[in-house]
Formats: C-alpha cells, sequence, structure tokens
C-alpha cells in the first residue's frame, strides 16, 4: 500500500511541474500577445549578454546530489544532459530540461538503434528520472521570461552535455528549476557523435 501511495506521490508531483511549465508558457504567450499583437507572440528579445560561457564554472555537481543539499535561493552548478522527454525544449519559453549524468540514456546502455529519441531516456525508471530531472530557464536583465526557443538557433541540442550555473528555485511538488545565468556546452562529450 505503501509503495502505491508513493508511486501517485511521485505521478502527482510530476505531472504538477508538467502543468505548471505549460502555464507558464502560455501565459507569457498570452501576454506578449496582448503587449504586441503584431509580434504574433514571438519576442525577438535577445538572450542575456554572457549567457553562454566558454569555460566551465567551478564546483557542478550532477542533479541528484544538488537536490540532496541546495536549498531555494542557493547558487548551484548544474552537470546534466539536455533530455528527460522526447520534447525537452519549450517551444515558446527559454525552458529546458536536464537530466543527471548518472542517468544512461539509451545510446549508453549498447542498444544504439533501441530509441530513435534517446534523450528521453525511456530505458531509465521513471523514479529515477523524476529524481535526475531539473528545468533550466533564462530570462533576460529585467528577470522577465524570455518567449524563445533555445533548440530554435542550434546552439543548444537534444543529448547535449551541459554545465548550468544559476539560482535554485523551489516549487510545488518537489519539482526542481534552476534561473541560468550561464550555459556552458561541455567539450570532449563522449555521445557528441550522437548529438544531431
Amino acid at each position: 500500500m505503501n509503495s502505491m501511495h508513493s508511486l501517485i506521490t511521485r505521478l502527482g508531483a510530476s505531472f504538477l511541474s508538467v502543468v505548471t511549465l505549460m502555464f507558464v508558457a502560455c501565459e507569457k504567450r498570452a501576454a506578449d500577445s496582448a503587449a504586441n499583437p503584431a509580434s504574433g507572440g514571438k519576442s525577438s528579445a535577445p538572450l542575456p549578454a554572457g549567457l553562454f560561457v566558454a569555460e566551465q564554472p567551478a564546483g557542478a555537481v550532477g542533479v541528484i546530489a544538488a537536490r540532496a543539499s541546495a536549498k531555494a535561493g542557493d547558487r548551484v552548478v548544474l552537470l546534466g544532459r539536455i533530455g528527460g522527454s522526447r520534447s525537452p525544449f519549450v517551444s515558446n519559453h527559454a525552458i529546458f530540461t536536464i537530466i543527471d549524468p548518472s542517468l544512461k540514456s539509451c545510446v549508453e546502455t549498447g542498444d544504439e538503434d533501441h530509441c530513435p529519441r534517446p534523450w528521453d531516456y525511456c530505458c531509465e525508471e521513471r523514479k529515477s528520472l523524476t529524481a535526475g530531472l531539473a528545468s533550466i530557464e533564462v530570462r533576460d536583465a529585467q528577470d522577465k521570461p524570455l518567449a524563445i526557443s533555445l533548440e530554435r538557433d542550434g546552439t543548444l541540442k537534444p543529448l547535449m552535455l551541459v554545465a548550468v550555473e544559476g539560482t535554485w528555485q523551489a516549487t510545488d511538488g518537489g519539482a526542481l528549476l534552476v534561473r541560468a545565468d550561464h550555459i556552458h556546452k561541455v567539450t570532449n562529450d563522449p555521445l557528441a557523435k550522437y548529438i544531431k
């Protein structure tokens, strides 16, 4: 019975995380359209200066390790792979998800052709994914959400290993959100050949 209750609690937390992200994205799109009807809800706002950095920020840890000690308002440096779902990027908001590097994508299990989208981590258990998942959000200089996709220009791609420096945000249901100040694309990535 306890395991069933635990499963329901975890599923509820995951559902709440998805609903929260969808709500934020829809709310922002509606606000943009109202403020500038000619834009069709799309923002041409540039990314913050200095968002992408050449050197990896010091002290990077995986999502799972950070969850064990970080709290709302803490500065963190997370290391993770872009992924965790079929579409790890939000199409109209500067949000994407990363997965703890200890978790294995399907290409790391030795069955490269098993999954057409190895960044969805379908070979991992849902419990592990929930514990190892973090949402990363980029805001402008005025701390306003950016209504752009971070995937669109090809700078970031699914399965890419990144280090993200930012502020840990607490959200309901155990969902994790980090407001990013700096993103570093890790070089010498052993999975680079799978990133398209």
